[in-house]
């Protein structure tokens, strides 16, 4: 199956608007999957006794990042006041939940990549085309992306 990609640039005052739940609520199959985040940096209250900079440490420091069940994550999802980056890999196969030295074959071998930048956009691959194609018409300002492209860091080379 193929991966898909899709680029979501909807802004106000520059940033991007859209939240993370406002994603995930596309995945209608989210509990058949295994998840992993492997990047965090946040703010926001994961409640009493919780610290989000503790939390970001454990995430950078477990080996093949911080597994997390469907309902876990969409919770969370609810707790972040200014979600700057992320990086979440869902498959059916957990030993493909991994830190990818090569993220061309993270976004190929994993069954959904949903990563923010810098507050700027929101990338989410995928090898189920429909969830891409929702994504598409659920949001205004979208570019789809091979799974190969470059990023925009990568451009000026």
């Amino acid at each position: 199956m193929e991966t898909k990609g899709i680029r979501i640039l909807d802004k106000e005052n520059r940033i991007v608007k859209i939240n993370l739940s406002n994603i995930l609520e596309e995945i209608k199959i989210g509990d058949q999957f295994e998840w992993s985040i492997l990047y965090l940096h946040t703010t926001g209250d994961l409640g009493k006794g919780k610290s989000i900079p503790e939390f970001e440490e454990q995430i950078i420091k477990s080996e093949k990042g911080f597994f997390i069940t469907w309902k876990e994550i969409n919770d969370l999802s609810l707790k972040f006041w200014d979600l700057m980056d992320i990086i979440i890999i869902a498959s059916r196969n957990k030993n493909l939940l991994l830190r990818y030295k090569d993220d061309q074959e993270m976004y190929q071998l994993c069954d959904i990549v949903i990563e923010k930048f810098d507050s700027c956009f929101w990338e989410v691959f995928s090898k189920d085309e429909k969830l891409i194609n929702k994504l598409e018409s659920k949001f205004k300002e979208v570019e789809f992306l091979d799974s190969d492209f470059k990023k925009y860091n990568a451009i000026d080379e």
